[in-house]
């Protein structure tokens, strides 16, 4: 085992000690690292300087392993958070779902309380269908190059009156003309059966909520929408995926793949890295630092509709470096994880051996809003989880 490998577990195992979860503090990382380095007397001062200053970001991945929608027209597709900055006009949520198929039907009961109730879908790429009753909507929620929210309101709900509202989701490529031409307000049940009975399953990001009065493109969770900011729904819901509220402080979205692209975002506190690559079979590989010999792998994950995520806190401007091929270009057994400049030695050497070709991906750095003392982070058999504090 390497200095640098043997070293890190150590914070690692330390950090983890009655700790509340969340990503560490640099500070703490560096002062915990100077001890164990006047401790362990490193010949290679450089290098161990080099190591910390990667750490200080690296640690934390380790430790974790429309405006309001008033009107009939459920083809009015608003760009997520171009006009609204604050959900003030959004009403009680009634009830919501997150799904990680489409084609896969959604079914939620709602018992309306007034005579407006609306919904909101939001997805990265597809269209979305909902039915209540004789009602069927459909129309674009989101784009490989815009992401959009879906909303309408329901008009067959009555106040008081139990209702099932059902909704799923298909790519793009999927929806025929003649359903896109009828998306104005005269889709019928009939092709919303057609429409779940003729699309293939496939794996893809999304969620639908139901509000009693107005909906807001701002209550997006952001594992869907990377690039506009999340801000907390106005009756004090949390968003669906249960994440912590953040904004994007950088973001790419790119259309070639085997190559590395770096960012260096000034970030302070808690932050992530989403890397999504919806609609194609890829792999991620993210760095500490920016790349090639400096960096150490951070993570190495399938990349796909449910982007892969990094966590980490950090205060200042920070260098991360990403990278993306296809799935079938990681060898077989190759160890990512245990030595990570090992790691990241074989990652590059991937990189070196192939060409950029087509394919698209994007990338999200985004600043969490929340104060990380507010914040735990939990993991267990489903993966990872949050409780927020007062």
């Amino acid at each position: 085992m390497s200095h640098t490998e043997h070293d890190l577990r150590e914070l690692l195992a330390a950090r983890s000690e009655g700790g509340r979860g969340g990503p560490a503090r640099l500070d703490e990382i560096v002062a915990r690292g100077r001890r164990i380095r006047r401790r362990r007397g490193w010949a290679a001062a450089g290098t161990v300087a080099a190591a910390f200053a990667v750490l200080a970001v690296l640690v934390p991945s380790l430790l974790s392993g429309v405006s309001g929608a008033n009107g009939r027209r459920s083809d009015i597709a608003a760009r997520v958070g171009e006009t609204e900055r604050a959900p003030r006009e959004e009403g009680v949520r009634l009830a919501g779902a997150r799904s990680e198929n489409t084609a896969k039907v959604e079914r939620l009961s709602v018992t309306p309380r007034s005579d407006e109730t609306s919904y909101r879908v939001n997805c990265a790429e597809g269209w979305a269908f909902v039915r209540l009753g004789d009602q069927v909507d459909g129309g674009v929620c989101g784009a490989h190059d815009t992401q959009w929210t879906l909303s309408g309101s329901l008009d067959e709900a009555r106040e008081g009156v139990p209702a099932t509202v059902e909704a799923f989701t298909v790519p793009a490529s999927q929806v025929p003309q003649d359903v896109r031409e009828r998306s104005d307000g005269t889709l019928s049940s009939g092709d919303f059966d057609r429409m779940l009975a003729d699309s293939a399953p496939r794996e893809a990001l999304w969620e639908i909520a139901i509000h009693d009065g107005g909906v807001s493109s701002m209550s997006c969770s952001p594992d869907i929408c990377l690039d506009s900011g999340t801000l907390p729904a106005a009756h004090g819901e949390r968003n669906l995926a249960g994440l912590p509220n953040g904004h994007q402080i950088e973001g790419r979205r790119l259309t070639e793949i085997n190559r590395r692209v770096a960012f260096a975002p000034a970030l302070h506190g808690g932050a992530r890295v989403y890397v999504r690559c919806e609609g194609e079979e890829l792999h991620a590989f993210i760095w500490a630092g920016k790349g090639g010999d400096d960096g150490v792998l951070a993570k190495s994950l399938p990349c796909g509709a449910k982007p892969a995520l990094w966590e980490f806190s950090a205060d200042g401007p920070t260098d991360v470096t990403v990278a993306v091929i296809r799935r079938d270009r990681v060898p077989d057994g190759v160890d990512f994880v245990s030595d990570l400049r090992v790691a990241s030695d074989r990652a590059n050497l991937l990189l070196r051996k192939l060409t950029p070709e087509a394919g698209k991906w994007e990338v999200s750095i985004q600043q969490w809003d929340e104060p990380e003392s507010k914040v735990r982070v939990s993991e267990g058999p489903e993966g990872r989880s949050y409780t927020f504090g007062d």
